[in-house]
């Protein structure tokens, strides 16, 4: 038996905590959950039931970024959110061997270009049936390539010491990106966890990790490609902002197109959105 509270009843509360719950359980997907493709309708379908589920999560300190059949429910953490992934949360899942500030950078870069390359044109990130796909060496050599024309580049100014202005965030931490050695094995035979692809490999299995790629196998090639899924899309459409993604444009990163898609670089404290 249900409670009226609120003009809600009392299995509504409860549905739209499980709803909001699924958004921490990144492998699970409507289809294939009945209950969750249920729920994800009701949240389509019944405004009141969509307004319910996004005040519950915000007085949990949470946003809800959209809940659909392909994506699931996709809420993120505000800031100062007790649900907020922390530095050290994400050194221990991504598998990260140093916590320096050098390691941040080069993560930080990692997951910047990883998305940028699965998103590389404003038109790809608006469409719904867009599937992008990326390598760990594709993503190393495509930011290394930046870096060797980020060189030319000083080099031939008038004060090559110089950051350009313009890009500074990035063009900072291109030197720290461009030092790091690009591969390498161990005596055993093993991959050197702190060279370049193999950081950018971390963040790839990170993103698997929560669910926003998909792990593949090109046979072929014989190497690991990483898809996009709808719940990567929504993060990165919906918590762009201009001015990082206008550093990419600027490094050539990406392609120039326009500013309708972009990425959100954090401020200098700890947190990973």
């Amino acid at each position: 038996m249900t409670t009226a509270v609120g003009g809600y009843v009392g299995d509504d509360a409860e549905a739209a905590a499980r709803l909001i719950g699924y958004a921490f359980r990144p492998r699970v997907l409507p289809h294939r959950d009945r209950e969750y493709a249920a729920l994800v309708r009701r949240f389509d379908e019944e405004p009141a039931f969509e307004n319910l589920v996004r005040r519950s999560a915000t007085g949990l300190g949470l946003n809800v970024l959209g809940v659909t059949m392909r994506a699931g429910s996709v809420i993120v953490p505000v800031p100062g959110s007790v649900f907020e992934t922390r530095l050290e949360g994400y050194a221990r899942q991504a598998r990260q061997s140093h916590q320096r500030e050098a390691e941040r950078v080069l993560h930080g870069i990692a997951h910047l270009a990883i998305a940028a390359l699965c998103f590389p044109r404003p038109q790809d990130l608006a469409d719904d049936s867009y599937v992008g796909a990326v390598t760990a060496a594709t993503v190393d050599k495509q930011v290394r390539h930046t870096c060797q024309e980020l060189a030319e580049r000083l080099a031939a100014g008038p004060e090559s010491g110089d950051a350009p202005v313009g890009a500074p965030e990035l063009e900072r931490a291109w030197r720290v990106y461009a030092r790091r050695s690009e591969a390498g094995e161990t005596s055993r035979g093993q991959v050197v966890p702190t060279t370049s692809e193999a950081i950018v490999g971390k963040a790839l299995r990170y993103l698997v990790d929560q669910g926003l790629l998909n792990e593949g196998e090109n046979a072929e090639l014989m190497v690991k490609v990483y898809r996009t899924t709808g719940r990567y899309q929504l993060q990165v459409r919906e918590l762009a902002a201009v001015d990082a993604y206008q550093e990419l444009l600027l490094l050539g990163v990406v392609p120039p197109a326009d500013t309708t898609a972009s990425l959100r670089v954090i401020g200098d404290d700890d947190t990973l959105y």
